[in-house]
This record gives C-alpha cells, structure tokens and sequence, in this order.
C-alpha cells in the first residue's frame, strides 16, 4: 500500500530542471494505477468456446487525487504558464454595500476603483446614476478626495446596492487556457512508501516512460470549501525499450 505519495514532471529529451520540471503538486492523498489489455475473440466453429483471444492493445492511465486543484498546476496541465503581475487591473463584482442609517452617508469601497469602470446598482440590479456635483436620492457621487468613497443623502439610508468595478491589483498571478494550447508528453516521477504484508516499510519510485494528462481537467475551485480533484494520465506508448512502467522499491534500513 502506498503512504505519502509525491511526483513531478519531467520533459521529455530535455535535462530536468526546476525551469522545466512541475514539483510541488499541493496535497496528493493517493494515486491509483489501472491497466486494461484489450483482446479479440477468434471464434471456433467446432465449439462455443473461442479458439484464441489475442491482445490487440493496453491501455494504462494514473489517477492522482489531490486535495486541492494548483492555479500553477492547472496552467501547467492546460500547457500555459502563470505570470506574476504588478499593477495590473483587477475586476470586483457586486461588492455589497449598506447606505448608513445615520450621517455621515458615506461608504468606503474595499478598493479604489479605476476611472470609468465604477457600476451601482440596486437588490434589482436597477442602475443607480453618477451625480454630477452633489449626492441626491437614486444617485451617488465620488468623493473628489477619497475615489474609493461614496456619498449619498438620507432619503436613501439603509438601503442595499452592489458595485462592480475594477481597480489596481499591486500584485497577481495569472494563468488559463491559451488559445491554442500546446500540450507534450511528460516523464512522470512518483515517489513514496509501501508497506509490504509484514508491515515492514519500503521506499517506492514509480516512473511512467511517457504520459500525458487527458479527460476532464477542472480549473481550481472558485469559492467555498476546497474540494478533492483527480487527474488522470493516460500512459503513453514508452520511447526505444523502456518500460511503460517501472516499480523499484527498497526498503527502509
């Protein structure tokens, strides 16, 4: 039985390198190996048996649960790459706000919102205007000052309202799936524990020759509690003789 398994990705042809390598996958609770052997039946005429089976293809895939879906991983998988951006526009959507009940009628946004992007509307998503000079009922102003306050005038106190917008985000990462992505073959390296039928502990390495990462590919989670995701690698045809698969293990002195 595996216990804390680990992997990473190795291009193919190419010297591993933290560059060109994935490591740190966040955390695997278990990988589940599967291979099927496909056949074709060769019918005999003289009995209801049928006279040979003989293999026609393998097909092998590693399903890897993790607990949580990397955005690193998830560009990495979708044959993109994660940028770390500075001062990068950021988009907010129906941040919710409550007018005061009392004076000042004022309220302060979570952001500073960029010129021209700034949109209030009503719990029936009824447009509110931009006043020109002054807060009156229906309609907000931006403070001249303060561009992330808003002000409004007493006939609308309590009131709820949601305010989109966008603003300078100081830092960001950001990754998705390209236009047209471009997705090799990778090297897949896992490294782990056993436990044999003693109880006694092992070392284990798994390499798959070649595989790539095919099927339903979920982006992370927006929202809520984070949630178990599998990815699945389908084993690819292994380059010259080497296996498919290899299984080294060794114990634990």
């Amino acid at each position: 039985m595996f216990v804390s398994p680990r992997f990473y990705w190795i291009p193919l042809n190419i010297p591993a390198s933290a560059a060109t390598s994935y490591f740190r996958n966040g955390a695997v609770q278990q990988i589940t190996p599967n291979i099927t052997i496909n056949g074709s039946p060769i019918a005999d005429g003289n009995s209801l048996w049928n006279a040979a089976n003989p293999d026609t293809s393998i097909e092998g895939t590693l399903a890897v649960q993790l607990g949580f879906m990397p955005p690193e991983l998830y560009a990495f998988i979708m044959g993109d790459t994660s940028e770390e951006l500075t001062n990068t526009p950021f988009p907010v959507v129906d941040e919710e706000i409550t007018i005061p009940t009392e004076a000042p009628y004022t309220v302060k946004l979570k952001h500073t919102p960029i010129d021209g992007t700034l949109i209030v509307v009503d719990k029936d998503a009824k447009p509110w205007e931009k006043a020109a000079s002054e807060a009156e009922a229906g309609k907000y102003l931006v403070n001249a000052t303060n561009k992330d306050t808003l002000e409004f005038v007493a006939a609308d106190a309590g009131k709820a309202l949601f305010v989109s917008y966008d603003y300078q985000a100081a830092k960001a990462t950001r990754f998705g799936l390209p236009k047209t992505p471009v997705r090799p073959a990778y090297q897949l390296v896992i490294s782990t524990e056993a436990t044999g039928e003693d109880d006694s502990l092992c070392e284990a390495a798994v390499i798959v020759d070649r595989c790539k990462v095919l099927g339903s590919i979920n982006p992370p989670q927006q929202g809520g509690t984070p949630q178990s995701i599998t990815i699945t690698f389908t084993i690819l045809k292994p380059r010259g003789n080497n296996r498919a698969v290899d299984y080294t293990i060794t114990p634990i002195e």
